[in-house]
């Protein structure tokens, strides 16, 4: 009795985690469901006897479920929600024909699945069989249907293990049937509102649309236009228009990238200057795009203003964000080309004609923006560009992440930066840098673009995970690759702003960069900024804006750029 009472709460309280889904990255859902199968399977299992051994048999097969997703664990999502929807289908076809077949006298084999009587295991069997059929055929990468019909049947079992022991089939006196079918139908109106709290608790994340899914062409050209389409104008002073568009990866293979373009309602000259914006830390996943998750938490925010100075604005997504690929965090030549592809590919759009282009980056966006300077010459001569402005600039990200990681800096750029290389470089291992739960951890940080969730903040916390490396990120094949990300010459004029009180990018860790780059020749205008921590200078209160815009428009006028080496 008191096992079964366990299991019980225990299928309750993994049924209500899977349906409250206080989790984003897929790794920790396969291992939530994989803890999950497991407790469902001893669940079947505590119901089986010797009379009645199809529990057993439900049992057996969740554990191979769950070992399946074990030995697997780069299994496709697809693949996730077949295992589950068959394991449920399963399930919902024995507990039905338990129920059609409670009185015959056929072999113990076939019958028992269900004790609670033939109204109870007809009810939970096609409720049951329904979950399967969903799980099995509803794919999506942002509801996860598999974890929340697993979850709303581990509720269902799990109440009907605690109300069969309240009301046990084989009392005496009046039959208590209608009393475990209440219990049921109460436990499936539990998972529905569990499921319902979990999709609105989720509402505030949002997902890439079916803009960014398109197939490239069998030999794209880099900075070719694939698709152009409107998007809510950005007030009465310019119109917005979403892009996708092909670029090269680091691996020389043709990806897609995604980015808004933004134009102003009336231009004064025959060519557009183009500002393009390179964001700062977003997260590494897919959905942590600008374009998808808000400008405005990509640090742009001054959009308007720069359209009613007469430029148009270029906001491209890092590699891997908004379209499917692999997360690109801190890889140069990914970043670089990118930026580089989207201005070509803004050249194509109808009605628009370019003239000089500006990069403005902040942090991770700023390591892109001096390697679109120093690439351009050889990947897209044909580009103009007329400077580089840069804010709390990454110039060697070896360097910047080491100094984050042995501060134990509040960010996670780390993370996102370790994803990143192991999908990027095959001889770079997440393992070889973080403990397993440390891995979880990094893994759930980069799917939520940013801070990990409560949930798992808290169980970080129990098991004593907080974020430490296990090893030196300057050690190793990550080292290696860091180092061959450090940024070079920039053969335009560069602006570099950096706030003294930056807890990301260490002003000191600025200050020998800017002074190496004065004495291999470049022109840097660079300015500090007293009190400033890590803040985005296309902010509206930025104390760094008016010098940027000033430095932006002087490159445009073809002034002179300041040198402040001397």
């Amino acid at each position: 009795m008191m096992v079964r009472a366990a299991m019980g709460l225990l299928s309750m309280l993994a049924g209500s985690l899977l349906l409250l889904r206080p989790f984003a990255s897929e790794t920790l859902l396969v291992l939530i469901l994989v803890g999950a199968l497991v407790i469902a399977a001893v669940a079947e299992s505590v119901q089986g006897t010797r009379d009645a051994p199809a529990r057993w048999i439900l049992g057996a097969m969740y554990l191979g479920g769950a070992a399946l997703l074990i030995v697997w664990p780069q299994i496709p999502l697809i693949a996730v929600g077949v295992v589950v929807g068959l394991l449920l289908i399963a399930t919902g076809m024995l507990e039905i024909w338990s129920g059609l077949i409670s009185t015959a006298p056929l072999p113990s084999l076939l019958v028992g699945a269900a004790t609670g009587g033939m109204l109870v295991s007809l009810i939970t069997g096609v409720v049951t069989l329904i979950f399967g059929l969903v799980s099995g055929l509803w794919v999506d990468a942002v509801t996860y249907p598999m974890s929340l019909m697993l979850g709303a049947r581990m509720v269902l079992v799990g109440g009907g293990l605690l109300i069969d022991l309240w009301y046990p089939p084989t009392g005496f006196g009046r039959s208590t049937e209608h009393h475990r079918v209440i219990g049921r139908l109460i436990a499936l109106l539990a998972a529905t509102g569990l499921i319902l709290a979990g999709i609105n608790a989720d509402g505030g994340r949002p997902s890439a649309s079916d803009f960014y899914h398109v197939d490239l062409p069998q030999k794209p050209i880099p900075g070719q236009l694939l698709r152009a389409v409107a998007t809510d104008p950005v007030g009465t002073s310019g119109s917005a228009i979403r892009l996708l568009y092909a670029t090269t990866d680091v691996q020389g293979v043709a990806v897609l990238a995604s980015g808004v373009l933004f134009v102003p309602g009336s231009t004064a000259g025959d060519s557009l200057p183009l500002v393009v914006w390179a964001h700062g830390e977003t997260g590494s996943a897919v959905d942590c795009a600008p374009s998808v998750i808000g400008l405005a938490k990509g640090g742009l925010e001054i959009v308007p203003r720069l359209l009613s100075s007469g430029y148009a604005v270029f906001a491209p997504d890092g590699v891997g964000q908004g379209v499917s690929g692999a997360p690109s965090v801190l890889i140069g030549a990914d970043g670089g080309q990118a930026i580089l592809d989207g201005i070509r590919a803004v050249g194509q759009v109808p009605g628009v004609r370019l003239g000089g282009a500006v990069v403005w980056g902040f942090s991770q966006g700023a390591h892109s923006a001096l390697w679109a300077g120093q690439l351009q010459a050889s990947y897209a001569p044909e580009v103009t560009l007329v400077g580089v402005a840069v804010d709390a600039p990454i110039f060697d990200p070896a360097t910047v992440i080491a100094d984050q990681v042995a501060r134990g800096a509040p960010t996670e750029l780390p993370s996102y930066v370790l994803t990143s290389y192991a999908a990027a470089y095959p001889e770079v291992h997440v393992s070889d840098y973080l403990s397993m739960p440390e891995q979880f951890l990094a893994a759930e940080v980069s799917a939520r673009c940013g801070t990990a969730g409560w949930a798992v903040t808290n169980w970080a916390a129990v098991i004593g995970a907080h974020g430490a490396w296990s090893a030196s990120p300057s050690s190793g094949a990550l080292g290696v690759r860091l180092s061959q990300n450090a940024t070079g010459m920039v053969p335009v004029p560069l602006f570099v702003t950096q706030g003294a009180d930056d807890q990301v990018v260490a002003s000191s860790i600025t200050d020998l960069a800017v002074a190496g780059r004065c004495h291999i020749g470049q022109v840097v205008e660079y300015r500090r900024y007293p009190g400033l921590g890590h803040l985005s200078p296309a902010r509206a209160d930025a104390p760094q804006l008016t010098d940027s815009l000033n430095w932006l428009s002087a490159r445009f006028a073809g002034q002179p750029a300041v040198n402040t080496c001397g």
